[in-house]
């Protein structure tokens, strides 16, 4: 994702083109181009067919971003990708019918277009004809669809449209039917049993698509599957994640110990406290005991690359007021999804605004680690919905759908 450009900023959001984009663009003026009498002409209505294409999934998309925005879920951005769209839900939704809501937007966007655009390629098609039989009409849309021309445009939008929007019910999880098949159980069951057995379908959909596409020589199912199969996994290691989270609070998390910098001192005592200790994120502050700023590990790692150990702590600390804050009775849960909204890798925890410490994402995912093998020896002996939980902060993304 780090590839992308920026193309777009609509109501909010960012909409960006991987690099890869490009690759469908020639496959489409391949595709219509082969077998058109003018090659050139062919290859350029091809490009402008899966252009119209992806216009279809940005608006697929939006349905999903917009209901998430009504119901407090922030959309940074949306990225364009040869297999379809990425919509990033900055966290979860918080109950099941909002997800539910939020996953069947997209489809339905495809579908209202289908409806709309279906009545337009009818009229395009029969004016230029004169009226005749049911069979008449239906070979004319049929010759129509498979020609290059604005009705043949228009009928391949709606085919697409109607088929984008069935394609993406289907239970395949992370991918909206799967979303929506997670939403529905979960209304019955706890979250973690419910991702567990939407994944477990999802899987099962994957070599469904796997076999469809070695079989019928399809590179773009293959791409499918292998999406389904390796993104459902991030997913469960999301929702377990927070399963453990939620019972921990930030003031349990904050090292007491930690050493601390001054505005002061040379950058050569970060290093020191570095190889003397476990530390790598250091609170700063200055000669009035006021905590002023904050020096993380990447930030003192470049500053080292960059000009060595020559300058001071206030020099390159983050200052105070870019580094988030939250409470000390906030469960690590929700400083885990602050940490991903901000993009930070540390927050500052107070306590009736006094300075507690801070905890980073290093942190988070340790806790994951050692307490989730506590809480699946503790699930397992009781048969609870935790078993089996080893995700990690850094392997757990934020909430993705792709279409």
């Amino acid at each position: 994702m780090d590839s992308s450009l920026k193309i777009a900023r609509i109501w909010g959001i960012d909409v960006q083109v991987h690099w890869s984009f490009v690759l469908i663009l020639f496959y489409g003026a391949f595709l219509f181009s082969r077998n058109a009498s003018n090659v050139l002409n062919g290859a350029i209505y091809g490009v402008i067919v899966i252009l119209l294409l992806f216009v279809c999934v940005v608006l697929h998309e939006f349905g999903h971003a917009m209901t998430a925005k009504y119901f407090g879920v922030n959309v940074p951005h949306i990225t364009l990708l040869p297999i379809g769209g990425v919509a990033q839900l900055e966290r979860m939704p918080r109950k099941p019918m909002h997800e539910f809501l939020i996953a069947i937007a997209g489809p339905a966007v495809n579908f209202v277009l289908a409806a709309l655009l279906l009545p337009v390629a009818l009229l395009v098609v029969f004016t230029s004809m004169r009226v005749g039989s049911s069979w008449m009409m239906i070979s004319a849309l049929m010759r129509t669809a498979q020609s290059m021309s604005l009705g043949g445009l228009l009928l391949t939008l709606v085919g697409t449209n109607i088929l984008l929007g069935i394609f993406n019910l289907l239970p395949a999880f992370p991918m909206d039917g799967g979303r929506i098949l997670r939403a529905l159980l979960a209304l019955r069951l706890q979250y973690i049993p419910a991702t567990r057995i939407a994944v477990l379908v999802g899987r099962g959909m994957a070599v469904l698509f796997a076999i469809w596409g070695i079989f019928g020589g399809d590179i773009f199912m293959l791409l499918v599957a292998f999406f389904v199969y390796v993104g459902g996994r991030g997913e469960l290691e999301a929702v377990q994640s927070r399963y453990i989270l939620k019972d921990f609070s930030a003031r349990q998390a904050v090292n007491k110990e930690a050493h601390v910098l001054y505005t002061s001192e040379p950058i050569s005592r970060a290093v020191e406290y570095i190889m003397t200790s476990y530390q790598g994120d250091f609170p700063v502050y200055d000669l009035g005991q006021n905590l002023v700023g904050v020096l993380t590990r990447p930030r003192l790692v470049a500053t080292l690359r960059g000009q060595g150990q020559e300058g001071r702590i206030v020099d390159v600390m983050i200052p105070h007021a870019r580094v988030p804050v939250t409470d000390a009775e906030t469960t690590l849960a929700d400083v885990w999804e602050q940490l991903l909204e901000t993009q930070s890798r540390v927050i500052i925890v107070q306590d009736q605004g006094q300075f507690l410490g801070l905890i980073t994402l290093d942190d988070i995912s340790e806790l994951i680690q050692v307490m989730g093998a506590a809480k699946e020896r503790e699930d397992t002996i009781a048969g609870g919905p935790g078993s089996h939980i080893a995700a990690s902060a850094a392997e757990a993304q934020s909430t993705l759908d792709i279409n």
